[in-house]
């Protein structure tokens, strides 16, 4: 089944997703067999809020990233609806931590893509406007798009982080550390023969379309809580964020993780924050 939401603490259900120490090559750990991130290394990473009545606090629901100083691009099914209200929302920004006594961002504006499909999962992209200019340093910068004409492939480096379980049965555990790990892409003809190979004979025909990207291997990729942030890839001298992390089957046990393609919404998203 498609991966749900993990909103820490709240009964409200919504579909979501999550690279370095030495580790016990026994034991996975981290975002799904990732390890812990030091402070800096993924400075567009953030965290999406919202606020928990029983635990009276703003708790994690999904990832994302900051593409321009002024906004955040994330997943859109990890928004409750087309004309969710900005003020439900808060965005974490520059730390690795989760919940510490940092102040949480506001958001003004909330764009879902208008091709977005909830049952498929098509363009499963969506933006959020912050209600000030972010004040860029080592630690709180954005990650570049891509062009066009860039190309992406299994011999490119590229990672995903995020604070989502670490693995299907297990969440992150306090002090709530960001995770990282190197995940190879997956071309989507490949994809779409290991899901017919691997899936139950009632979903084998599930659609990998052009706007999504395959990632992760066996044991290596995203889970509950990971939804919404950005693979990334090193590429020219510098980190392009190729992917939004849309889906996945079992918490990247056996097969590869499905992103939204951000070149798919290259258009869409410079219309806006432009």
């Amino acid at each position: 089944m498609f991966w749900l939401l993990l909103l820490a603490l709240s009964c409200l259900e919504s579909p979501v997703f999550i690279a370095s120490v030495s580790v016990s090559r026994s034991k996975p750990v981290g975002i799904v067999g990732g390890h812990r991130t030091p402070p800096g290394r993924w400075p567009w990473q953030v965290s999406l809020r919202i606020y928990n009545y029983e635990a009276s606090s703003w708790v994690h629901i999904c990832g994302g990233s900051i593409i321009d100083p002024r906004w955040i691009l994330t997943a859109a099914h990890c928004i409750q609806s087309q004309d969710a209200d900005p003020a439900l929302y808060r965005v974490q920004v520059g730390e690795v931590y989760l919940y510490k006594e940092q102040e949480l961002l506001n958001i003004s504006r909330i764009v879902i893509h208008p091709d977005y499909n909830h049952f498929n999962k098509r363009f499963d992209v969506a933006l959020m406007q912050l209600t000030a200019l972010l004040i860029t340093s080592t630690h709180v910068s954005p990650v570049s798009l891509p062009k066009d004409s860039s190309t992406f492939n299994s011999t490119d480096q590229c990672w995903l982080a995020g604070w989502g379980n670490i693995l299907q049965d297990m969440p992150l555990q306090p002090p709530y550390q960001l995770y990282e790990v190197k995940i190879p892409i997956q071309d989507n003809k490949t994809c779409k023969r290991t899901y017919r190979k691997k899936m139950p004979d009632e979903r084998k025909n599930e659609e990998i379309f052009e706007d999504m990207l395959c990632a992760g291997t066996l044991g290596r990729g995203p889970c509950f809580g990971d939804s919404g942030g950005p693979l990334v890839c090193w590429k020219s001298n510098e980190w392009i964020q190729v992917g939004v992390v849309s889906k996945g089957i079992d918490c990247s046990n056996d097969l590869p993780s499905i992103f939204s393609r951000v070149q798919s919404s290259l258009d869409w998203i410079h219309q806006h924050i432009q």
